[in-house]
């Protein structure tokens, strides 16, 4: 997310306020259409914490969740 927001703030000229509700929107919105399967990995992926595994999980849902 720290990432998130200071892209918004460098590129799109947000106050650091208005970057971490931008930030928190796009966090809740993506949450809202992945699978709950992944959610808890989307989520840790976005907020920087353990990554390893999130595309495998990410793959292994969407091909469960298409059959």
């Amino acid at each position: 997310m720290k990432a998130l927001i200071s892209e918004l703030v460098a590129k799109a000229d947000l106050s650091q306020e208005q970057a971490e509700k931008v930030a928190n929107v796009v966090r809740n919105f993506i949450g809202s259409k992945v699978p709950d399967a992944v959610r808890g990995h989307v989520e840790s992926a976005l907020t920087g914490e353990k990554v390893e595994g999130v595309i495998d999980a990410a793959k292994n849902a969407v091909s469960n969740f298409l059959k």
